[in-house]
């Protein structure tokens, strides 16, 4: 008689190995909570649902962090969007000040330019007020969005 286990010996190893068409042995077979947990986790982590939902402790309600993660994404690119409108104004302003101190340089230079120049002041102007309003209503629009983006 050997003291070898029904299911014979792994020859890798020695390791004892079940017979065929028995269950495996509980210590290889995975606890049922670490799959619920696991399950749970994931939901959590990527469940896109966008409404709250009861956490796994059963305290209140939350939202899914996939909805959490998507919401802080589209904030991240609104104020994005402000940067560059921020960036485009400061741009437009130092092309219309440097336009508007050579219009008057010229103008005070040589008074037979004046109205030449007078249109280049005036467009001047005008892009500066122009970038303002571009940006105010870029904000309106990332305001608009952010506002109606579903959170519950």
């Amino acid at each position: 008689m050997t003291d070898e286990p029904a299911g014979g010996t792994n020859a890798s190893n020695g390791d004892a190995t079940p017979p065929a068409g028995d269950p495996p042995p509980s210590s290889l077979q995975v606890n049922s909570q670490i799959i619920d947990a696991v399950r749970k986790s994931t939901a959590f982590a990527f469940g896109l649902e966008n409404k709250l939902q009861a956490p796994v402790d059963g305290s209140g309600t939350r939202l899914s962090s996939g909805a959490a993660i998507a919401y802080e994404k589209a904030a991240q690119a609104a104020a994005i969007a402000i940067q560059d409108a921020v960036d485009y104004q400061r741009n437009v302003l130092s092309i219309s000040n440097v336009a508007q101190g050579k219009a008057l340089a010229t103008m005070f230079a040589d008074e037979s330019k004046i109205p030449q120049c007078a249109i280049i002041l005036a467009l001047a102007l005008a892009s500066s007020l122009a970038a303002a309003i571009t940006v105010g209503e870029i904000g309106t629009q990332v305001n608009k969005m952010i506002d109606g983006f579903p959170r519950s």
